[in-house]
């Protein structure tokens, strides 16, 4: 035993050394904490007994003595059911039996009468609901409610939406996300979706090419998890938002298991009203369980599968249902095949966990996680739901691995130590379902190639964790590292084939586009005169476009921390914390933002009485990562092949693109020439094109263009997408936060609780190449007010052909800078309601209000500010903001003592009510002459002013369970998703259609004389749904447990 521990104390001590020295830190604590006081039935302290923590599961026990003021505190003890011993001589021994749920500070008090030690007294416990010493705010979701309560699609961090201050993420409302994932984006605080960080068994979860979660193992793998709304310990970092922490199931003592199948159709479900002629939906979910002894008390096994079957009819916008058979008109006159709204969605997965966990000895365990996922998803929509069209789908093959071992040793009973590492690879292919062309009608549909996503990504990951927690006096210190090494491999052609986006549909229909985007492959000059017009009716992209648009992208993040959590009083605790995080970039892109120190504070008073109340707070620094995902996009596609911007060279990295971007925007009998030789059609400069041709190898003496190409007869020029600023800095938030808990009746809980964040170093994009401002307009807001306005140069639509605007750099139409300068605040109060799962009852209530403000953040350069001059015209209220959200769940169940017909029911409930998110009032074409129209806002009117729709939804779940034995149980589920089948407004179309506001300023352009549409708006469509939540599903379910 001595060598065991000498070679395990050697090898975490050599672990810790190197991280130390050469990486990183946050805790992703996967355990719990039990803490008490030992006194005699006077209240004295008795010191030097022995307390003992068993777990009841596996057998796996450790012991330690109690203080000379009679505490004693257990670190790193694995969630479960435990019975906790304290015995010394001269007292009679007691036990207890208590729950720890995962990052729990549980205390357990003793109070030992005098008597034999072998006079034993049980007691039947429960360390307190309220934690008297937890300084963090947070919520535990449990394995009751991940059993029992219903969820759609049964992906379980959704339950995660029953925190406070958690809602489903509006970021990038209006655009696309860079990379989507199929998985259910959040936001905290009202804070960017990519600003949050996910932990599996400890193990980072997060993409880096995406910032957002990756697949996550199925509901039934799933032990329990915490979400965390404020943490004001050291322990943790990579978040500016929040953090969810999921451990995964473990073998035990007993064999144990489950079979089950899930199923539904659309025989019982309502009509979406965004649905095209059929309403199909078929989904099969089905897996099972196994777990239990390979060796009693000393090493154990868990396995789950789960896979699923699902093919439905896609939801479209409702400006593309009611005007399909005009779209296909102008897509024949472009020589292109017609819209087919009844192809059907297909998403199946097959995933795997396994797990390993190991007693070595009384002080060193054991634990390995393997899981794997195998996702293939047909016609996924790339946009934002409802936006696009069939041709703009793409299918999604996904791969997930990883494999997490955790060693936990305990030297002695004050020195616990926690290793774990991880290999995760991923590999996402997204190819397109067709290579047509993307044609756009701003802020409203797309047909065709989708520019915002790469076509795949790979990223490899390593991953190395070790802290230490050594208690001494009142005093527990916690000190660690974390290295995680990532390389992210990505093919992102943006522009291929070629874009061409349009003011309305009539544009769309007449060939004329407000402006032209293009990419060229051909190095080292990328000028290529002509493209293949057979590319328009091919399907997947060739290997070598995507080989030649393919980019490498190498770093880690990293970290150190050091925390002391105080024992003051009895009644008050402290945590006094410092991190350091940084990031490592190649020397071409980045400089490494060295300078991230993190110092927190929290505490937690006991303020005790007949509610035993607890007193929480705190505050500090909390830096997140840099989002990379554009950032992977700069060498594929996006950065330019020119290099940096004029007069900004010290500013900008040093990536360029391996392909060539260009812009063409011009008056609308110019753009339709160029549009109908890029597709290769018979046009007025080139009756037989056999071809297509780009703008600037077009000859065009006939339209009287200076140069004799058509592209002297607008403005073209390279188009940059993204350019990072070197001295780019990781987001930074300060938090402060107090809460109140108290706990009114046994076993439940009440707690109000107030949240300000402030983010700070925000990334985002700006055009550092926008004309300089020619004058300004004297606009309106939607309520009448007048303002002004830059514009740029007179928009094509009225004035025709325009002159050059005076750009900083006219060999360039766009350059887009992403920095970081932009920030965030949100304020808010929690109010919960808790109560512990009982044998027949649990609920659990949560109440936010809170208002989030922000400037425009975002990853999405689709969404970047509309005047590069006027940066303070952009702060609004942030598309993420949920001023009032409730959540409300229960769980009821009857007795077997009832009589036969009503016994073994269980009724579970979710009840969602939220306020309207709010959507930006777009113009829907280039109101400001900047040749970048999607960005355009209408008048002088804010972001984020559309109010949308309110959220209201009950999903409903019935079960009833018949015993087959003593350990088989055979249930039957029934589950209703929106019960009362409310009509909630997910997206709306909010192009307007005009430059001002109509009934204000008649004569602007858009505006048509007497308009009876929403605000005045000239476009018939604005304000109808774009995208809807699910009306009414039902799903069925049997499962067999033993």
């Amino acid at each position: 035993m001595l060598n065991i521990n000498c070679l395990l104390l050697r090898l975490t001590l050599n672990c810790g050394l190197l991280l130390l020295t050469t990486s990183t830190v946050y805790a992703q604590t996967i355990s719990a904490t039990l803490e008490g006081r030992v006194t005699d039935s006077s209240g004295a302290a008795v010191p030097e007994a022995v307390v003992t923590v068993v777990n009841t599961a596996t057998g796996a026990s450790r012991s330690g003595g109690s203080s000379d003021q009679g505490e004693y505190r257990f670190a790193l003890l694995p969630a479960g059911e435990y019975t906790v011993t304290a015995e010394k001589g001269g007292f009679s021994r007691q036990s207890k039996r208590v729950t720890l749920q995962i990052g729990q500070i549980a205390s357990l008090d003793f109070s030992l009468a005098v008597g034999a030690v072998q006079e034993q007294v049980t007691v039947e416990a429960s360390a307190e609901v309220l934690e008297p010493t937890r300084t963090q705010v947070s919520t535990v979701i449990n394995s009751n409610q991940i059993v029992n309560l219903p969820v759609n699609g049964r992906q379980f961090i959704d339950f995660v939406l029953l925190a406070p201050g958690v809602s489903i993420g509006d970021t990038t409302s209006g655009s696309t996300d860079v990379i989507v994932e199929p998985v259910t984006k959040i936001s905290f605080a009202s804070q960017n979706i990519h600003y949050n960080f996910v932990a599996i068994d400890g193990a980072d979860n997060i993409s880096t090419a995406s910032g957002i979660q990756k697949t996550t193992p199925s509901q039934e793998a799933v032990q329990e998890f915490r979400v965390i709304n404020a943490e004001y310990s050291a322990m943790f970092g990579r978040a500016v938002g929040g953090i969810v922490n999921i451990i995964t199931k473990s073998g035990t003592n007993q064999t144990h298991g489950s079979l089950y199948s899930f199923f539904r159709n659309d025989a019982l479900d309502a009509r979406s009203i965004l649905q095209p002629g059929n309403k199909t939906l078929e989904q099969y979910q089905f897996g099972g369980s196994l777990g239990g002894p390979i060796r009693r008390e000393k090493s154990f096994y868990f396995l789950n599968y789960e896979g699923q079957r699902r093919m439905e009819a896609p939801f479209y916008n409702s400006f593309i249902l009611s005007n399909i058979a005009r779209i296909n008109a102008a897509k024949a006159n472009f020589g292109l095949p017609a819209e087919n709204l009844n192809v059907l969605r297909d998403s199946n997965f097959d995933n795997v966990l396994g797990k390993w966990d190991h007693i070595v000895s009384p002080q060193h365990s054991v634990s390995v996680r393997y899981f794997f996922n195998n996702a293939r998803f047909a016609n996924v929509s790339p946009l934002n739901d409802g936006f696009d069209l069939p041709s703009a789908f793409k299918n999604n093959d996904l791969e997930d691995h990883s494999v997490v071992g955790n060693l936990t040793s305990s030297f002695s009973s004050t020195l616990v130590n926690e290793l774990r590492a991880q290999y995760a690879r991923r590999s996402f292919d997204f190819p397109v379902v067709s290579t047509q062309p993307h044609l756009e009608v701003a802020n409203t549909f797309a047909i065709g190639v989708n520019r915002g996503n790469p076509d795949f990504y790979k990223e490899p990951r390593f991953e190395i964790v070790d802290n230490v927690t050594h208690v001494r006096g009142g005093h527990t210190w916690t000190f660690g590292g974390n290295f995680n090494w990532v390389r992210t491999t990505e093919s992102f052609p943006l522009f291929y084939p070629f874009e061409a986006t349009f003011a309305s549909l009539n544009d769309l229909i007449n060939g004329t586009p407000f402006v032209i985007f293009f990419q060229r492959f051909q190095a080292p000059t990328f000028m290529e005169p002509t493209i293949n017009r057979s590319v328009y009716l091919g399907g997947a992209i060739s290997e070598a476009v995507r080989n030649q648009a393919k980019g490498v992208l190498t770093h880690t993040y990293d970290g150190l921390f050091i925390q002391d959590k105080a024992r003051i009083t009895n009644r008050l605790t402290m945590n006094f914390g410092l991190r350091y995080e940084w990031e490592t970039w190649p020397a071409k892109a980045l400089n490494n933002d060295l300078n991230n120190w993190d110092p927190r504070v929290g505490f937690a008073y006991n303020a005790g009485g007949g509610w035993k109340a607890v007193i929480r707070g705190g505050g500090g620094f909390f830096h997140g990562t840099i989002p990379s995902p554009l950032l992977a996009c700069q060498i594929p596609s996006c950065g330019g092949t020119l290099g940096k911007f004029p007069t900004r060279e010290a500013k900008e990295d040093d990536l360029n693109a391996t392909t060539r971007l260009f812009a063409f925007a011009s008056a609308p009998f110019i753009t339709n020439l160029a549009l109908n030789n890029l597709l290769g059609r018979p046009n007025l400069l080139n009756p037989t094109p056999s071809n297509g041709t780009y703008p600037d190898a077009v000859r065009a003496g006939a339209a009287g263009c200076p140069s004799g190409f058509l592209s002297s007869c607008g403005f073209f020029g390279d188009a940059v997408i993204v350019r990072f600023a070197r001295d780019h800095q990781a987001p930074l938030a300060y938090q402060f936060g107090t809460s109140v808990e108290i706990e009114p009746y046994p076993t439940w809980n009440l707690t109000a609780s107030y949240l300000r964040v402030r983010g700070l170093r925000l990334g985002s994009f700006l055009n550092v190449n926008q004309p300089r401002p020619s004058g300004t307009q004297v606009l309106h807001n939607s309520n009448g007010q007048t303002g002004p306005k830059n514009t740029y140069f007179c928009p094509a639509a009225i004035c025709g052909v325009p002159g050059l605007p005076g750009t900083a750099n006219p060999n360039f139409a766009v350059y887009f800078e992403a920095d970081s300068q932009w920030d965030s605040v949100y304020d808010g109060m929690f109010l919960t309601l808790g109560k512990r799962a009982g044998r027949y009852f649990g609920m659990n209530l949560s109440y936010t209000l809170g208002k989030g403000l922000d400037n425009g953040p975002n990853p999405s350069f689709v969404l970047i500010p509309q005047d590069t001059k006027n940066l303070r015209a952009e702060r609004a209220l942030s598309a993420d903001d949920a001023r009032h959200r409730f959540t409300g769940n229960a769980t009821f169940s009857t007795p077997a003592t009832f009589p036969k017909v009503t016994r073994n029911f269980m009724l579970s409930t979710i009840l969602t009510l939220e306020s309207p998110h709010r959507f930006t009032k777009f113009a829907g074409f280039d109101a400001n002459g900047d040749v970048f129209g999607v960005n355009d806002r209408v008048g002088i009117e804010p972001r984020n002013t559309f109010v949308g729709d309110s959220l209201k939804t009950l999903d409903l779940r019935l079960a009833r369970s018949f015993s087959i034995d003593e350990r088989t149980k055979l249930e039957f589920i029934a589950e209703s998703f929106n019960l009362f089948n409310t009509l909630n407004v997910r997206f709306f179309n909010t192009t307007y259609g005009a430059e001002d506001f109509c009934p204000f300023n008649p004569a602007a352009a858009g505006c048509v004389a007497r308009s009876t549409n929403r605000e005045g708006s000239p476009n018939p469509a604005y304000g109808t749904p774009r995208a809807i939540f699910n009306p009414r599903q039902m799903q069925f379910a049997v499962r067999l447990s033993f």
